[in-house]
């Protein structure tokens, strides 16, 4: 069972655009981080998101990106990588039922 967790941000802080798991064009959003106005870290004098994105051409290299440079896709760019992923799938469960009747006939 999955549990799901809150996260409560702060009523003076600006919401984000985007959220943990969104597709973008980028990649996977996998980490949000705020940084509040006249920080030294942002190097900003405004407040900002940031985003950590699992590069969806190299799954092992994670980008830092600010919320202006994060690009949402479109439903059909969505609904072509959602296809894409369930095609994948459906041919690894393919395999895997091949390999299941290869063992049950041995």
């Amino acid at each position: 069972m999955e549990t799901s967790k809150v996260v409560t941000i702060p009523n003076h802080w600006t919401l984000p655009k985007f959220s943990f798991g969104q597709r973008t064009k980028q990649g996977v959003i996998v980490g949000i981080q705020y940084y509040p106005p006249n920080n030294l870290l942002a190097g900003l004098c405004n407040e900002s998101w940031r985003y950590a994105v699992l590069d969806k051409n190299d799954f092992s290299e994670v980008s830092h990106l600010e919320e202006q440079k994060i690009q949402p896709l479109t439903s059909l760019e969505l609904r072509a990588e959602l296809q894409a992923e369930i095609e994948t799938c459906q041919i690894e469960i393919a395999i895997r039922q091949q390999q299941l009747e290869i063992i049950s006939n041995a």
